[in-house]
């Protein structure tokens, strides 16, 4: 998508409600239920922020994943936002979001601006309630992964995830062995599942629904 549409886009949504947890379910695994059903007691959830980050490559919008490094935790090897837990002198999520995101690729809440919050997401296996939020860099980034949590980064163009073709149901091997089926997007051998392609659903539903008004 060319950048000047892709901002335009979000220019017209800026004023309208969010495609929300019905956008997000569309990438939900298998037998996920709604986040009302979870019953959550509130006091007892972790919080983090992240940040949905789009950069302008030769005039086409570009959204920034990571693949996490290997360690002995749940979502270890996934790709995933930029971002993390939000920690106790942090103000509020975006701070958590953008503050993570400069430890963890080296990019400065300066060289971006903030559109706003996505949906909040509950990822059930860590016990984490994330705080999405998109922003947009006029230019590419130069970015550096910091060695101990990121293995790769990667940019995929937004246009990829709006193709009709772009969701599949994979097989799912999770951490402690058992095996699901879930819908997710392949892009360039990254299988992208749970939480992030959850978050990217409902930016890919918001995308979808004002592109059809340029």
């Amino acid at each position: 998508m060319e950048f000047s549409k892709f901002k335009k886009v979000l220019e017209q949504a800026q004023s309208k409600s969010l495609p929300g947890e019905e956008a997000q379910k569309l990438l939900a695994p298998m037998g996920r239920g709604s986040l009302a059903d979870l019953n959550l007691d509130l006091s007892k959830v972790r919080q983090a922020g992240v940040l949905a980050l789009f950069e302008n490559v030769d005039d086409e919008a570009q959204l920034i994943l990571t693949s996490r490094t290997e360690y002995p935790g749940t979502h270890s090897g996934q790709v995933s936002f930029p971002g993390g837990s939000l920690e106790a002198e942090d103000p509020n999520f975006q701070f958590t979001a953008q503050r993570e995101t400069l430890e963890e690729i080296g990019v400065s809440p300066d060289e971006y601006s903030i559109w706003g919050e996505l949906s909040p997401l509950y990822i059930p296996p860590s016990n984490f309630m994330v705080h999405p939020f998109l922003a947009w860099a006029d230019g590419p980034l130069k970015m550096i992964p910091e060695e101990k949590e990121v293995a790769a980064i990667h940019r995929i163009a937004l246009d990829r995830f709006l193709a009709e073709d772009a969701i599949s149901i994979r097989p799912i091997k999770m951490s402690n062995g058992f095996k699901i089926k879930s819908p997710a997007f392949m892009m360039d051998g990254l299988l992208i599942w749970g939480a992030t392609a959850m978050m990217i659903s409902e930016i890919r539903q918001l995308f979808l629904r004002e592109k059809v008004s340029l």
